[in-house]
């Protein structure tokens, strides 16, 4: 086995003698890294800056850079593989062993024939995702197109790795299964793959997997707009004659039988009620039925009656079932190219009228938005199906409709393409942090100033509001001030509730940031009394309320606006609303030094940041839970293991906040260095997010440790600090802290 293994396909992954090595977390630096791993020669230092970073980045400095994480990555004593001079760099991989080299060269015609079967499958099974997944940079437009195309040529080897190996082993097909239902899962479009893994299943006696293969392989394939060839259909005919020996005379797949010896065909209202049963196939209901077909309850009734005389249905806790998958899929494909939109069409509008209560649902919507032909009826149904999806915390499925969404609205044109593109990318960011968040701000202002120019005022107050929340979680306050403040801006003009939404937003985001909280609190009033007058409830209101409460030091005030604003935004499913009022409440616990209640919301919290995107709020859930612990039990081991995963996360505010409420901790018990280690590394982050109260409350942290240390010029530089911090508008429980902790010297000198 070689020392090195570099695996491209699905995540990279670097390995030496059986040990992951952790990567550069620059993605830049590992996308240079798997470039020059497939080019056998070597690459202009030119090239590679022109391809991975942009003129004001300093190109060359920054391939050095790269390079210098590289060597020390790569390279071993009495082993150069990074080989670099003054014009150009290579890589020799002659000894890493790269998984989809491999994959390519199982491919050679003779290589396969003369390769055993436990070596393919070793390949095969080497194909751990898509090439170079989540390093796609789209940003960079030739290595964005190269890692595509790399990634379509791993696909094709990989399902022709997958159905050689189906091929060799159908006389094995317990053996053979598994290769099938891998080359569907990496090819669901691929009909000939779909109809092997169907022969497989009939052949291994499993004929209600096989049907279910069949029905979503049909659906799969018409939803792509790709022709079926007959492939499925026959293997599904084939394999059952073969497989099952029918009495002469009987009756086959469940058709009731004509005196004549034909199949009596439906026609009629009982065509018509099939057809739109096989349309909602696999599970259609008698009341849906009657909903989209537009025959009354009635016709569609007695129309159900004579299919299930004649056979073709049965019901089953109030659900219809086709006896024969062959029928539903045929009579699907009977209806007219020009109606079948229509009638998909209709299907999604009834859909859209109910509300969604299941996944099954928001797929299904999804499924007939699209077929209708419709692209904005299609967006609305995914975004519908994101925001159920985002309230029962399905936030893989979330993205994934968010997504799909977004690719439909590229080819949209107008305010209607921006509009919706907004609602997704906010749909998007609650499901899942943005892997390049600067492009993805980037491209939400670009949106919001083209909503702006449209008149299209709330979706522009939806736009700046969100990267406002984007800036927020990654430390940039000041231009998440001004974003802020432009979205109270762009809704002056607009409706009520807009404004109402707007001011109170904007009053929260002040407040959070501690930038101009009179205007916070003008704002918030103005939005409360027009939200009185217009009958307006959003927890964005209370929110405000709670944070401005706080900021007074009126705990009490804060806790009854902060549980107000966790039941609205249950309500509306709006979890990540949820988990920042909860996480404000905990604050208050905290700051009274109630570490039982303060425990048991550590409890609430985990389990809601478990449900949510993986982001900050889960890591932050844990380390609050190990702070609580340290408090009640004087455990302080599992704190600093939970802090090691919030950097990881780099949620600044959350990771002052608690190292904060531990310094306190620590002088409590008479761990001074301790403290003092936190309170500064609390420090740092507090001035990078511009945070006035939590440098106001680590100066004074700082200024006791330092006093407690002996150490009399560092107590007055921080003595002196916090004092003059003291002079700005900082939140009155620091203050109120502060002045403890600065007495404490005094009062121990009288005594």
């Amino acid at each position: 086995m070689n020392a090195l293994t570099l695996n491209l396909l699905g995540e990279l992954e670097l390995i030496r003698d059986g040990q992951p090595l952790a990567l550069p977390p620059s993605r830049k630096t590992r996308a240079l890294l798997a470039y020059l791993a497939l080019h056998t020669r070597a690459l202009s230092r030119e090239h590679l800056c022109e391809l991975l970073w942009e003129m004001p980045d300093d190109p060359r400095g920054s391939l050095r850079w790269s390079l210098s994480k590289l060597r020390r990555l790569l390279d071993t004593p009495g082993r150069i593989r990074v080989r670099a001079d003054r014009t150009g760099v290579a890589l020799d991989t002659s000894d890493i062993d790269i998984d989809v080299v491999d994959l390519h060269g199982r491919l050679a015609a003779d290589r396969m024939e003369a390769t055993d079967i436990e070596a393919l499958e070793r390949a095969a099974n080497r194909y751990r995702g898509p090439f170079l997944e989540g390093l796609e940079l789209d940003r960079f437009a030739d290595f964005h197109s190269w890692c595509l195309a790399e990634r379509q040529a791993a696909l094709r080897a990989q399902t022709s790795l997958l159905a050689a190996l189906v091929e060799r082993l159908m006389h094995a097909p317990e053996r053979a299964l598994d290769h099938a239902h891998t080359w569907v899962r990496v090819a669901p479009f691929d009909e000939t793959a779909r109809a092997r893994l169907v022969r497989l299943l009939l052949t291994l006696h499993r004929p209600r997997e096989a049907e279910q293969q069949l029905k979503l392989g049909v659906r799969l394939i018409r939803e792509a707009g790709l022709p079926l060839n007959g492939q499925l259909l026959r293997a599904w005919h084939e394999t059952r004659q073969a497989a099952t020996i029918i009495p002469a005379g009987s009756t086959p797949a469940g058709l009731a039988i004509h005196p004549v010896g034909e199949p009596i065909p439906p026609e009629g209202d009982v065509l018509e009620v099939m057809r739109w049963a096989a349309l909602l196939a696999p599970n259609p209901s008698p009341a849906s039925l009657s909903q989209v077909s537009g025959l009354d309850t009635n016709r569609t009734g007695a129309a159900l009656e004579v299919a299930e005389r004649q056979g073709w249905l049965n019901i089953d806790a109030g659900m219809l079932r086709f006896t024969n998958s062959e029928m539903a899929v045929k009579l699907y494909a009977a209806i007219s190219p020009a109606r079948l939109p229509v009638m998909h069409r209709r299907v999604a509008e009834w859909l859209v009228e109910t509300p969604v209560t299941d996944l099954d649902q928001a797929q299904a919507l999804v499924h007939h938005a699209l077929a209708s032909g419709d692209p904005e009826l299609a967006i609305r149904a995914t975004i519908e199906a994101a925001r159920f999806s985002l309230r029962i915390c399905a936030n893989a499925q979330a993205q994934n409709f968010a997504q799909q969404g977004l690719a439909l609205a590229e080819g949209m044109l107008g305010t209607r393409r921006i509009c919706l593109a907004l609602e997704l990318h906010d749909l998007l960011y609650r499901a899942a942090p943005l892997a390049d968040w600067e492009a993805g701000v980037g491209e939400v202002v670009a949106l919001a100033e083209q909503a702006l120019e449209h008149g299209a005022l709330a979706h522009a107050r939806l736009g700046y509001q969100l990267a406002s929340h984007i800036r927020w979680a990654h430390g940039q306050w000041s231009d998440a001030h001004e974003q802020t403040l432009q979205a109270e801006r762009a809704t002056r003009c607009g409706e009520s509730r807009d404004q109402v939404i707007a001011m109170a937003e904007t009053a929260r985001c002040l407040a959070m940031l501690e930038r101009d909280l009179n205007q916070a609190a003008e704002l918030l009033e103005q939005a409360c009394e027009l939200a009185t007058r217009q009958h307006i409830g959003h927890p964005a209101i209370p929110l405000a309320q709670g944070l401005l409460s706080l900021h007074a030091d009126h705990f009490d005030k804060a806790e009854c606006h902060f549980r107000e604003a966790r039941t609205l935004c249950k309500a509306m499913g709006d979890r990540l609303g949820e988990f920042q009022a909860q996480e404000s409440l905990l604050l208050i616990d905290l700051e009274r030094d109630d570490y039982a209640q303060a425990r048991e919301r550590c409890t609430q919290l985990q389990e809601l940041g478990k449900r949510l995107r993986d982001g900050s709020e889960a890591p932050y859930a844990d380390a609050a839970a190990a702070l609580c612990a340290y408090a009640l039990e004087d455990d302080s081991a599992p704190f600093g293991v939970a802090l090691v995963t919030l950097r990881h996360a780099d949620a600044r505010h959350r990771l002052a906040t608690l190292l904060l409420q531990a310094a306190r901790l620590d002088l409590a018990r008479a761990r001074t260095e301790t403290a003092r280690q936190r309170a500064g590394e609390a420090l740092e982050h507090a001035r990078v997010l511009e945070r006035r109260s939590e440098q106001l409350l680590a100066h004074a942290l700082l200024a006791e440790c330092t006093r407690r240390l002996g150490e009399e010029d560092a107590w007055r530089y921080h003595a002196r600090a916090a004092q003059g911090l003291l002079q700005e508008p900082v939140a009155g429980w620091a203050m109120r802290r502060c002045h403890a902790l600065l007495a404490q010297p005094a009062a121990e000198d009288e005594a």
